[in-house]
């Protein structure tokens, strides 16, 4: 999937590693109403051939995906998908840490 930007840049990303960092609750899992650890997020491994069927504009902060295996929830903010980019020039720059962080998220991913 791609992305243009008003800057410029075209963002790209894979639909199976966006689905599978979904931030919503059911998904990247969500801190109990009492407590400190997190409750543990039921989504592992996106469906194969997992794609983005349609996607529409969450104020003007975000965009909200719906995936081909019905789910959408989710909602990806413009710095989220910006950071997360998938081209040559962005993932040049960043160490590997810096990718598993991201493809989880922005949890923390033990090796």
């Amino acid at each position: 999937m791609t992305i243009d930007w008003s800057d410029g840049h075209t963002s790209v990303h894979s639909n199976a590693r966006l689905r599978e960092a979904c931030p919503c609750a059911m998904c990247a899992g969500e801190p109990p109403a009492i407590g400190t650890s997190r409750v543990i997020p039921l989504m592992v491994a996106a469906p194969s051939g997992i794609v983005a069927e349609k996607y529409s504009m969450v104020g003007r902060y975000a965009i909200a995906f719906v995936w081909s295996d019905g789910h959408s929830t989710g909602i990806y903010p413009y710095d989220y998908l910006l950071g997360t980019c998938e081209c040559e020039a962005c993932t040049a720059g960043r160490t590997d840490a810096e990718d598993k962080r991201m493809a989880s998220g922005g949890q923390i991913v033990r090796d």
